[in-house]
């Protein structure tokens, strides 16, 4: 690496797991620690002592956090896989620790910046990335820069309401997240009378095997995906909409009912200017988002800060 291409320290902090990583510019990871996330005092703990093990230095720091954040300050505020973590400063505690700019991102925002720059939206300038994991949120990049938001919170498109009634998603009824996040296809499994416990990931091994009611199931929130889609293309005319997990390990179930939704819905001349593809970082996509996070300017992302 050249003395040119500054170090990132990147924090991809989630409810289950904590990966810092130490990378550059573009997207090659030089170290990395991972641990299981506990209590903030702990978590910061360990994530500095790992940075100070990598014993190189870094430029710059990037926090990836699901929200809801308020990122214009710096903290979290209450999100549901982190609980006990309300209000936690993230971005004074580790520019007072590492003494090092940092920027807090929300983690699908920080999905689509690292997309954009080193996965399926490479080459764009207005592209959306939708999570389709355990959640539906999305990222937007809008003109070559994030879409940020008042808060740092723009993109949750998982609280629309698609229908009156029907699956649970977001704390809404008929939203879009319980129709086609990988949550909310779990438990209408479950509702239809699966076994408690069973995931996105179950019915779409289901489906691979021929199992007609889950085929069914993924036909449908195939079919409700793409009606958010067409919205968003509508909305924001991407070139580029960017789907992750759940559309990579089950894309065949889910195509073709999504792209008859989206043909049906979205403006014709929009949709003809728009690819829909699968993302393709991966299972690497949280420690590539922590480092984009890191390439973002923190004065803009603090910006509304008083």
């Amino acid at each position: 690496m050249s003395s040119t291409e500054p170090n990132l320290l990147g924090i991809d902090l989630g409810g289950t797991k904590t990966a810092v990583v130490l990378g550059d510019h573009t997207g090659k990871i030089h170290a990395r620690a991972q641990f299981s996330t506990g209590t903030p005092l702990e978590t910061r703990r360990r994530i500095v002592e790992a940075a100070v093990s990598f014993g190189r230095e870094f430029e710059r720091v990037g926090i990836a956090c699901g929200g809801p954040l308020d990122a214009a300050r710096g903290r979290i505020l209450a999100p549901p896989n982190l609980p006990g973590w309300e209000g936690a400063e993230l971005v004074s505690w580790f520019e007072n620790d590492l003494q090092k700019p940092v920027a807090l991102v929300n983690d699908a925002n920080a999905g689509a910046l690292a997309e954009w720059r080193w996965g399926a939206g490479r080459g764009g300038t207005d592209i959306v990335f939708l999570t389709c994991g355990t959640g539906l949120g999305a990222g937007i990049i809008a003109g070559g820069r994030l879409l940020a938001g008042a808060g740092g919170n723009a993109g949750e498109i998982g609280h629309v309401r698609l229908t009156e009634t029907g699956p649970l998603g977001y704390g809404k009824a008929g939203s879009a997240e319980g129709w086609s996040s990988g949550g909310g296809i779990g438990r209408q499994a479950v509702a239809a009378g699966w076994p408690s416990g069973t995931t996105a990931k179950d019915i779409a091994f289901a489906a691979d095997a021929g199992d007609t009611r889950a085929i069914a199931l993924l036909e449908q929130a195939g079919a409700k995906l793409g009606r958010t889609i067409a919205m968003l293309v509508d909305v924001l005319n991407p070139q580029i909409v960017v789907l992750g997990s759940l559309y990579v390990r089950a894309r065949r179930h889910l195509e073709p009912a999504l792209r008859r939704e989206l043909e049906a819905e979205a403006l014709p001349e929009l949709l003809a200017s728009c690819r829909v593809v699968p993302a393709e970082l991966g299972e690497n996509i949280g420690d590539l988002q922590a480092l984009a996070a890191a390439l973002e300017p923190t004065s803009v992302i603090k910006s509304t800060a008083p």
